[in-house]
């Protein structure tokens, strides 16, 4: 019972990984096409440029996020039972689980035609499937 619920659980999380990548790759498919200056509107000026041959260019973005999944400890179970000898009482001690780092990225790239419109891309690391594309970008002056 227990090998088919985490069966179950397995095959959950492998899909919708999968979902989230076809999902992060329409979202960049969306992107061919569109000049950089409005790419570098919505992912920020913090990029790295490159020239390439023919008036190509490729402009790279890099995503990081860190942070720390919580420890926890399982709870005590107390269990009291009865029988020819007597009552009894079975203490079964809770299991801790230490705090856990985590650290995902993605570090994606335009190819950029010599008319400044993208015409290709390129993505890799370990979170690129869970970014969302750029969050709301501050102009001069603005107030988060």
């Amino acid at each position: 019972m227990r090998a088919a619920r985490n069966l179950i659980i397995l095959l959950v999380g492998l899909l919708s990984a999968c979902v989230s990548t076809v999902r992060f790759e329409r979202m960049m498919d969306g992107y061919l096409g569109v000049p950089i200056a409005d790419l570098q509107r919505l992912f920020g000026y913090n990029y790295i440029e490159r020239k390439l041959d023919e008036g190509h260019r490729v402009y790279t973005w890099s995503w990081t996020e860190k942070g720390v999944f919580p420890g926890y400890e399982t709870p005590t179970t107390i269990q009291t039972f009865t029988s020819d000898k007597g009552q009894h009482v079975i203490v079964i001690p809770g299991t801790y689980f230490p705090q856990t780092p985590y650290e995902t990225n993605c570090e994606f790239s335009f190819v950029v035609d010599a008319s400044g419109k993208t015409v290709s891309w390129r993505a890799h690391g370990n979170g690129c499937a869970g970014f969302y594309g750029p969050g709301k970008v501050l102009g001069p002056g603005a107030k988060p």
